[in-house]
């Protein structure tokens, strides 16, 4: 336990008790008394809960390798819910072009390679083309049963 922790957790311990001696006085009629110890128990308190912001050792590599991975697999997710897999109706042009965009902007904002976003553009391409080329063969059936 560092030093800080200790002073702040004595503080607070203390700020407690004179709170408990403040109740007390006024409980008893003291009330000069009582606002006493209860400004002293502000004191202890505000001392106690104060604000430090402690130094961290820089683990921004880190974090940007798990912001990385994360944003691939959010990335690589929403293709494959579009794939087909556990869909009963395929995606219309519309859906794409709406989860390609949320993707995009989603990847702008996080630390990916234009490597990988080009392998995604590729990917909803590849996903673009087929669900034009359903919908034409939709089309085709239902102009041949009019």
């Amino acid at each position: 336990m560092t030093l800080d922790k200790f002073l702040r957790w004595f503080l607070f311990c203390a700020g407690i008790i004179t709170a408990i001696f403040a109740g007390y006085m006024f409980s008893s009629g003291k009330n000069d008394l009582g606002a006493a110890w209860l400004s002293v128990t502000v004191g202890f308190l505000c001392f106690a809960t104060r604000i430090k912001i402690e130094k961290k050792p820089d683990t921004s590599d880190d974090d940007s390798k798990d912001l990385h991975d994360m944003a691939v697999l959010i990335a690589e997710t929403a293709l494959m819910s579009l794939k087909n897999i556990g869909r009963t109706v395929p995606p219309g042009t519309k859906e794409v072009d709406q989860l390609e965009e949320k993707v995009n902007n989603f990847l702008d904002a996080m630390p990916v390679s234009s490597s990988e976003r080009e392998r995604f553009s590729e990917e909803f391409d590849r996903l673009r083309n087929r669900t034009r080329r359903n919908e034409g063969g939709r089309a085709i059936l239902r102009s041949a049963r009019l």
